[in-house]
């Protein structure tokens, strides 16, 4: 619901502030006076196109502002999550600033969106109508909704089903299609996914095998070095062949003795015992090691030369297919598989084709039972409209709902093509709604779908802009009492010249247009109960303001609370 709109330096307004309520907000003012000025204001929270030439001359920017109550309007609270827009208290305020450049700059509970945004979140705040705009009602793409929403839980559950399965088909055609085209192309692909796993196979990689042959061929260029640095090690150790009195391990080991001998005189020498003897066994254990490692120093030229080509076949392939063996591995893995799935494409389709035949019998029986369930809803329909159009003078009106299947159609709707038709006159053939040409025909109609479907519509302010052309009367009365009832469960902005629709309004405002040599501004007020009446005796007698006006305007006021009063009590206990 609208609670507030503020709206500055847009065309004839300087500055406007005006609360708006719950119920029949009506707007009325003389012709010319810019009543429609401030809805077309409001559209531009809804998202819709702007124009800079609106800017108030001599200003350099115009902005408006609304303040939304959204407490039970989960699609508009659904779209700001989407957007990660915190909605606290369950208001909403939406703005937007359009300059002489051109720039726009929208912001939804002060963060920035753009235009296309804005709109998402508008298209279910207000339902505009007018008579020079179609709205959501009479586009045909909404028809279908308007049937579904009367099908109730039953619709909903059915049109998930039908959605889910039309998503599943919608993907197994596309991996069909896929599969199938250009042959050549995949054979191709075959062919170079064949080579490159050959490529890799044939070379038998083992995981970290380039590390164990890097250190290999160090090994191998340095072996004589190797060699004599372990054999000298080894005579440091042991000594040599002349001289094994002077290796480290009998010094060692006369030094332990020695030692020994000192501990068993004084304790003192106990702790350097242990040290001494662990030395000593370390010591003879790198003695045995470098022992061994001498007898595997290879000087074998062959094997080096075997090791380098090795290591050059590695380095080949991780320039083509990877940095290293574990990426080489893996991206051999991935073409075995992609080449198995290449290999298999005809068994692949075949198969995919059953799983779409089976899909789309079980999508078949889903639509059938949504078109069963439209031609029902499509039945109850045609019955209300041409029951709230009888109520508004249109006696002679004859409705039909077409319901066409499409059996070949996948969409996540079903298979229908709905739309509403209607004959306003005897002996013509009925026509689709947005082909009526009369203004207070199309106005009647659009209300008795908005009465019909007021339960159902997610949206929760509806903006009549002087619908009421062509009607009067009888049918004034009734399309007031409708817009009245319609206010019941609804937030209604009414802009007209009808007193019949005045005299029903829960909040009555003003506009005027003052102009002086220097400038003009639209001015706009919400009118107490006195002035009510005033401007209901002036829309009456449409020229000079008399006595006698203001008693029947006085008299329509008191009238109209009883009708009021009615229809509120015959809502409640309906």
């Amino acid at each position: 619901m609208l609670t507030n709109i503020s709206i500055k330096n847009y065309a004839l307004i300087d500055y406007l502030n005006v609360d708006l309520h719950q119920g029949l907000n009506v707007i009325t003012g003389e012709t010319g006076a810019g009543k429609s000025i401030i809805i077309d204001a409001l559209t531009l929270l809804l998202g819709y196109r702007a124009n800079k030439s609106n800017i108030r001359e001599g200003t350099k920017k115009m902005t408006v502002q609304g303040l939304f109550e959204i407490t039970d309007n989960k699609n508009v609270k659904a779209v700001l999550e989407k957007f990660d827009i915190d909605f606290e208290e369950d208001q909403l305020i939406l703005s937007r600033m359009i300059d002489q450049r051109g720039k726009n700059v929208c912001r939804a509970n002060g963060v920035i969106i753009t235009v296309a945004q804005l709109r998402m979140i508008g298209n279910d705040l207000i339902d505009i109508h007018s008579q020079h705009e179609h709205q959501s009602l009479f586009q045909r793409d909404n028809h279908r909704k308007l049937l579904d929403a009367l099908g109730g839980s039953e619709s909903e559950e059915l049109l998930e089903k039908a959605s889910e399965y039309a998503t599943i088909l919608r993907e197994t055609v596309k991996k069909i299609r896929h599969l199938e085209n250009d042959a050549r192309a995949l054979e191709r692909q075959k062919e170079m996914d064949a080579y490159e796993l050959k490529d890799i196979q044939s070379a038998n990689l083992k995981q970290d095998e380039d590390e164990s042959l890097e250190n290999e061929k160090r090994r191998l260029e340095n072996s004589e070095q190797l060699f004599t640095n372990s054999n000298e090690a080894y005579e440091l150790l042991n000594g040599n062949e002349k001289d094994y009195e002077n290796g480290l391990l009998t010094k060692v080991s006369e030094l332990r003795r020695r030692i020994e001998e000192l501990a068993n005189i004084d304790v003192f020498f106990e702790s350097y015992q242990t040290t001494l003897d662990s030395v000593y066994h370390d010591l003879e254990n790198l003695s045995m090691e470098i022992a061994n490692y001498i007898d595997t120093v290879d000087f074998e030229v062959d094997r080096l030369d075997e090791v380098e080509k090795r290591l050059s076949i590695i380095d080949q392939l991780k320039r083509k297919y990877g940095g290293s063996i574990q990426e080489i591995i893996s991206y051999g893995d991935n073409l075995a598989h992609q080449l198995e799935g290449l290999s298999n494409r005809d068994e692949q389709i075949e198969n995919l084709k059953i799983e779409n035949k089976k899909c789309f019998d079980e999508y078949l029986v889903v639509a059938e039972q949504l078109h069963e369930l439209r031609i029902k809803s499509a039945h109850v329909l045609k019955e209300g409209l041409e029951r709230e159009l009888k109520d508004l003078s249109m006696e002679k009106a004859k409705v039909e709902v077409s319901v066409e299947r499409e059996r070949k159609l996948v969409s996540p709707t079903g298979q229908d093509t709905v739309e509403f038709l209607i004959s306003t006159n005897p002996g013509t053939s009925p026509k689709p709604l947005r082909k009526i040409a009369s203004g207070g025909e199309m106005s009647r109609i659009m209300l008795s779908i908005k009465c019909i479907f007021g339960d159902h519509d997610r949206i929760q302010t509806m903006i009549f802009d002087e619908i009421d052309t062509g009607i009067s009367g009888r049918t004034a009365q009734a399309v007031a009492e409708k817009i009245f009832t319609l206010s019941q469960t609804h937030q209604i902005i009414c802009i007209t010249h009808l007193p019949q629709i005045t005299a029903m309004a829960d909040n009555h405002f003003y506009v005027e247009k003052r102009a002086d040599d220097q400038d003009t501004q639209v001015n706009f007020k919400q009118l107490d109960e006195a002035q009510r009446t005033e401007e209901l005796a002036r829309m009456l007698s449409g020229a000079e303001m008399t006595q006698k006006t203001l008693e029947h305007a006085y008299e329509m006021l008191e009238m109209t609370k009883a009708i009021k009063l009615k229809r509120k009590d015959y809502y409640g206990n309906t």
